[in-house]
C-alpha cells in the first residue's frame, strides 16, 4: 500500500504544502512589484550603426533616490577631524611664537591640513544636505567645517593686511 505524503492547508485543498508555497509566492510577487527593475529598449539590431542593442530609460533611473548617506557622514568626520587640528594647529602656533617668531614647519602643515579638511567636508556636505537620508549630519558637517575656514580666511586676510601696510 502506498501512502500519499500530500497536506493540504485551509484555502488549497488537495495540494501538497510546496505547491501551495509556490502558488502564494507567486502571487505576493504579483501584487508588490519590484521597485529597482529597469526597462530596457531595443535601440536598433545588430545591423545598427550604434551597436547598442539594449539601454537603460532615463525614467527608470530618474525615478531612484541617489543615496548620499556617506557622503554626509565623510562630512561629518572631516568637520570633527578639521575642528581638531584647527584648534592644535593654533596651540602649536601659540607655543612657537613665544620662542620664536617664525612658526614650525610642522605648526603650518597642521593648519594646512585642517583647512583641506574643512573645505573637502564643507563641500561634501553641501553636496549631501540635498538627499532625504543623512540630511542632519550633512547639515552638522558644514556647520563644523565653516568654523575653521572662516577663522582661518580672517587670520589669513589680517596677515596680509599687516603685511602690506
Amino acid at each position: 500500500m502506498k501512502q500519499d505524503n500530500r497536506t493540504t492547508t485551509f484555502n488549497q485543498p488537495n495540494r501538497t504544502t510546496a505547491q501551495a508555497n509556490r502558488t502564494a509566492s507567486s502571487k505576493s510577487r504579483a501584487a508588490s512589484p519590484q521597485v529597482n527593475r529597469t526597462t530596457t529598449n531595443k535601440v536598433g539590431g545588430a545591423d545598427s550603426p550604434s551597436g547598442n542593442t539594449s539601454k537603460t530609460t532615463k525614467a527608470a533611473m530618474k525615478n531612484q533616490p541617489k543615496d548620499r548617506l556617506g557622503q554626509a557622514v565623510v562630512s561629518l568626520i572631516f568637520g570633527i577631524f578639521g575642528i581638531l587640528f584647527f584648534i592644535v594647529g593654533m596651540l602649536k602656533l601659540g607655543f612657537d611664537s613665544q620662542y620664536s617668531y617664525i612658526p614650525s614647519t610642522s605648526t603650518m602643515a597642521t593648519i594646512f591640513f585642517a583647512f583641506i579638511l574643512s573645505v573637502v567636508g564643507f563641500f561634501l556636505g553641501i553636496i549631501a544636505r540635498k538627499s532625504s537620508k543623512g540630511r542632519g549630519m550633512a547639515i552638522a558637517g558644514i556647520t563644523l567645517t565653516t568654523l575653521p575656514v572662516v577663522v582661518m580666511i580672517l587670520i589669513i586676510g589680517a596677515g596680509l593686511v599687516l603685511i602690506y601696510t
